[in-house]
């Protein structure tokens, strides 16, 4: 959940604020509210937030302003009356915030997510094929000394049937930024026993990877990727808007056997 800061000595304002009902829906928490820029000053040199909207007479306005410029970290929105007006804008700013920490996630990679991204990963997604000596030589080559490949592995192909309208219309961020966006979803698996590797193929045509981190049998591994996946939709639905239908789903007994079908899939 995002968190806003909303400082203002407007009680109208502080009254819709205060009762608007979708803040979490929307992906952000109950806001905090301050009357004057001191007091609002205050909560952002002492307090971790997101985001800040404030409406406040000149002087106060300047010197909300002179401090934000000062926290490229925190965004500032417009404050709004109207409840429509303040969904929308706190549609746009999620949007941001999701594509500002999938290029953090992106720009700083640690070696999990270097593993993620890996070409290999995504030619298996995209049906190429190795034979067990190849892919141990991948593993070694690319430093994945955590990835054992007799462990039992999962794909999902997925549809996002608003994808090209989203692309062209809704998003305005560029292909690039959409991918990073999704991956930031789709690849963040928190605390779960799996990797997940995304492979977009299209705006609305994508498949997922998922790689036990610890030893689990072929059904734990299915049960984990259908359960992040439920998440993923959950998050779609808060962060973009979007719905997911899944295809296909299916389980290997070990990341051998996905890359040996794919194999002699390729070699007729």
């Amino acid at each position: 959940m995002y968190r806003l800061l909303l400082v203002t000595d407007k009680p109208d304002i502080c009254a819709l604020y205060n009762n608007y009902p979708d803040w979490e829906a929307q992906g952000f928490e109950k806001p905090t509210v301050m009357k004057n820029a001191e007091a609002g000053i205050h909560q952002l040199s002492n307090g971790h937030f997101d985001v800040v909207s404030w409406l406040l007479p000149i002087s106060e306005g300047k010197l909300m302003s002179s401090f934000i410029m000062k926290k490229p970290d925190i965004m500032g929105i417009e404050t709004m009356r109207d409840p429509k007006l303040l969904r929308r804008e706190l549609g746009n700013a999620r949007r941001e915030l999701a594509t500002r920490d999938a290029q953090r996630q992106i720009s700083q990679p640690d070696d999990l997510t270097k593993v993620m991204c890996s070409r290999f990963f995504c030619d298996l997604l995209r049906g190429d094929g190795y034979t067990s000596e190849q892919v141990d030589e991948k593993l070694h080559t690319l430093g994945m000394t955590d990835i054992d490949p007799l462990r039992p592995v999962a794909i999902a192909s997925f549809r996002l049937p608003q994808g090209d309208f989203f692309l062209s219309e809704v998003w305005q961020y560029g292909r690039d930024r959409l991918e990073n966006a999704l991956r930031n979803i789709f690849e963040n698996t928190g605390k779960r026993d799996i990797y997940c590797i995304l492979l977009m193929i299209n705006p609305h045509h994508m498949r997922i990877l998922a790689i036990p981190n610890k030893k689990l049998s072929e059904d734990d591994v299915y049960a984990e990727m259908v359960s992040h996946l439920e998440e993923c939709q959950t998050n779609l639905e808060q962060f973009f808007e979007l719905t997911m239908n899944i295809r296909r789903m299916h389980a290997y007994d070990s990341l051998y056997e996905l890359a040996l079908e794919n194999l002699q899939r390729t070699a007729h």
